[in-house]
């Protein structure tokens, strides 16, 4: 389809120009803008020239302000939607600008699901470390949509949310003329039993419309409404929160020599680990982390094992410490990208916790067995 009258896509360089751009091809498409906001050590225009995941092809169009992206993914299986030879192509653009937030970007598509999941997803994730995602709590998503109700006018209110209990269930939530903090305010989701994995919204008021979604993983959506709600604050709080729980994965690798460590611990109110069965689940949960391996050293009367990341050789130990925290230290090699999958993993499959940085500490399991 054309470009509009007001904007001619050859003529953008600005964001705020693609930004209007983008708001006007969504009136005339079918699809929505589709984001993955994600975090790099350097501008990622150099990354995405040395480095190609298999199965990826893209050409680079650089610019004032912004990367264009034509990236095609090369699939192989069977049935109609794949030719002779056995394969289909994925084909799109993909639009990377950077956010205010120092090494954040957002990388978004005009596209349908399929493209975004198969292409654009799996493009970001297959890069090297130094790309990485990350996540949020729903603490976090709601404090999100805390900022957002503060600074926008009008009413945030909830269409679907999303939640998943821990390595399970799944239960998607439909709501009418809710507002967003009656999601947070379900009894699975306020008794820390499930948590929140997407929100559809909409943002109503006599001025503005906007609807949209958000997930814990760095996914947006930019369905219908004022652009500069999605781009101006939306992605920019997004970002500043997927930034400072980024940093805490940063620079953890422990120094060749020494036997002290920076812990990375994920806590939970007290009595929340409730017998030594959960060393057995939380050993299960690390088991399902694609792409690696986990050594267990010891099962009972505390839990101590260790991951190896075969995507770029992270190790890291990991300790059921108390009945309310899990500790885990990086080893020699350790990545941000892999340490947030890690921590990711146990949030969604063991338990939801909140991530801080512990203390350094002696890399002797005593120092986190916690008796009594």
């Amino acid at each position: 389809m054309e470009d509009s009258n007001l904007y001619q896509f050859a003529d953008i360089e600005s964001v705020d120009m693609l930004y209007g751009w983008a708001d006007e091809m969504i009136e005339q498409e079918e699809n929505p803008v589709r984001s993955l906001t994600f975090i790099a050590d350097e501008h990622p225009r150099q990354i995405f020239e040395d480095h190609s995941p298999t199965g990826f092809s893209v050409d680079i169009d650089e610019k004032a302000e912004f990367l264009k992206l034509d990236l095609t993914r090369r699939i192989k299986g069977s049935g109609e939607e794949y030719n002779e030879d056995g394969y289909k192509f994925l084909s799109g653009d993909i639009y990377v600008f950077e956010q205010s937030e120092d090494a954040v970007y957002t990388a978004f598509s005009i596209c349908d699901r399929e493209f975004f999941t198969q292409a654009v997803q799996r493009y970001i994730q297959g890069l090297p470390p130094a790309v990485s995602l990350s996540f949020l709590s729903t603490a976090e998503l709601k404090q999100l949509f805390d900022k957002l109700s503060d600074e926008i006018d009008g009413n945030i209110y909830v269409t679907k949310g999303v939640i998943k209990s821990p390595g399970s269930d799944t239960d998607v939530k439909y709501f009418d003329n809710s507002r967003y903090f009656e999601l947070f305010n379900t009894e699975e989701v306020s008794e820390r039993s499930y948590y929140v994995d997407k929100i559809e919204f909409e943002l109503r008021d006599s001025r503005h419309q906007f609807r949209g979604q958000v997930s814990r993983k760095g996914a947006s959506r930019y369905v219908s409404g004022n652009h500069s709600i999605y781009f101006s604050k939306i992605l920019p709080h997004l970002s500043s929160l997927l930034s400072a729980k980024g940093d805490l994965f940063d620079n953890k690798a422990r120094e060749y020599g020494s036997r002290d460590a920076e812990t990375i611990e994920i806590t939970y109110e007290e009595g929340a680990i409730k017998g030594r069965e959960e060393n057995i689940r939380l050993i299960k949960a690390l088991d399902g982390l694609k792409k690696s391996s986990i050594t267990v050293y010891h099962k009972n009367p505390y839990m101590h094992a260790s991951v190896l990341d075969y995507e770029d050789g992270t190790n890291a130990d990991v300790f059921l410490t108390s009945d309310h925290r899990v500790s885990i230290v990086p080893g020699f090699n350790a990545s941000r990208k892999s340490l947030s999958r890690i921590c990711d993993c146990i949030n969604q499959s063991f338990l939801e916790g909140d991530v801080s940085e512990g203390a350094d500490r002696d890399k002797d399991p005593e120092e986190y067995f916690v008796t009594g």
